[in-house]
């Protein structure tokens, strides 16, 4: 591959990559290809050929890997919703832990990262209770192609509650008026649309189960075995705090949560969710993470805990400050392993050490990784 691109060749899928591909190597140099698993022999056509790495499309399944297994969907490969139907759940769980590790390694320049096992989803199918869709001019309604804006209609998708495909059966039948794109889903058992494009739209959990999981993982970081009469002594800032999803079951616990929020919508929910409940000592911030931890800041406030929820670009932007304010300790949930790496490393520079992350598979058939890292100011720090 260094003189000339290769046409085709055969390879061995050694590893999966953070994104859904496989990993092989020709002539030493790295070579992804997608819909392949580990262990597979497979004939692959060079499409990109960088000075790094390569692309290549699958021809042929010389040899498939034990792990291989029969897709549910019958338009798996050429919608974007998944990319790994193609693997049986135990390989899934394996590739997705050894590429947080590698990652953790990698980016975050941790030698032995203190990596938990993984939490399996309960049922790694139907489990998403909203989905985003797309509708062209010719009224397609489905996801988008893999790499394109293509629409993909389906019939069942598999990874969809029932009740989200009854609803988008029933808008094929209607044909309704709706937005390019929009995102169906399911509330109190029933099935809402809404605008994708709408500012104040506010986020909901896509996998309710596992939502749990993540709020008691959450809950054991900040908390651990305390007694009330500890925990209590507690102040939070919690920032990207939605509309509640983890404030208020840590305000049951904590003496004061300080959560922070720009999506008017979400802290609006947030707000009437808090006034229904009678709760009292969480106070609402509105505002960007960095500003509303500025605000913090400037109060006076001594901050116990930082926990922080970004978006998968990470929390670059409120680090420093973090570091001034000097929390005893940090609990960051991430979606996005590389910017998750990144982020901690900056933390372990500056008198903190991670303590333990822990992954849960919140997306069981994608290659997307949810996990809980929890991290402590060193002594003299």
């Amino acid at each position: 591959m260094d003189n000339a691109p290769v046409k085709d060749a055969i390879i061995t899928i050694d590893r999966l990559a953070f994104g859904g591909e496989g990993i092989g190597r020709i002539d030493g140099k790295v070579v992804f290809v997608p819909l392949t698993a580990q262990g597979d022999r497979v004939r692959v056509r060079i499409t990109e050929d960088q000075n790094r790495y390569g692309r290549g499309e699958s021809l042929e399944i010389v040899e498939p890997s034990p792990h291989r297994v029969t897709p549910r969907c019958s338009v798996f490969g050429n919608c974007g919703g998944c990319q790994w139907q193609h693997l049986d759940y135990s390989a899934q769980l394996s590739a997705k832990g050894s590429i947080l590790q590698e990652t953790l390694e990698r980016i975050g320049k941790f030698r032995a990262p203190p990596l938990l096992p993984m939490i399996p989803a309960e049922n790694p199918w139907n489990y998403r209770q909203r989905i985003q869709l797309h509708r062209n001019r010719e009224g397609q309604i489905g996801y988008f192609a893999q790499g394109s804006r293509q629409i993909v209609e389906f019939e069942n998708c598999e990874i969809a509650d029932a009740g989200l495909n009854a609803a988008v059966r029933k808008i094929r039948e209607d044909r309704p008026p709706l937005p390019e794109s929009f995102e169906i889903l399911l509330e109190k058992g029933e099935a809402l649309v809404r605008d994708l494009e709408n500012p104040d739209r506010v986020f909901s959990q896509v996998n309710p189960v596992m939502n749990g999981k993540l709020i008691e993982v959450v809950l054991q970081m900040v908390f651990g075995r305390e007694e009330p009469v500890f925990s209590r002594k507690r102040v939070v800032a919690e920032l990207y705090a939605g509309s509640g999803n983890l404030t208020f079951p840590m305000a049951v616990r904590a003496g004061r949560i300080i959560a922070v929020e720009e999506v008017k919508g979400s802290l609006g929910r947030a707000e009437e969710t808090a006034r229904r409940s009678s709760v009292s000592n969480v106070e609402f911030i509105l505002g960007s993470a960095e500003w509303g931890l500025k605000k913090v800041h400037r109060s006076g406030v001594v901050v116990d805990t930082v926990v922080l929820d970004p978006p998968r670009r990470g929390a670059r932007e409120i680090l420093d400050l973090i570091c001034v304010m000097k929390p005893r300790q940090v609990v960051y949930v991430s979606c996005d392993p590389p910017t998750l790496s990144r982020d901690l490393q900056f933390l372990a520079m500056r008198h903190y050490q991670l303590e333990v992350v822990q992954p849960l598979d919140m997306f069981p058939q994608t290659y997307h990784i949810e996990s809980v890292a929890k991290l402590v100011r060193k002594n003299g720090g």
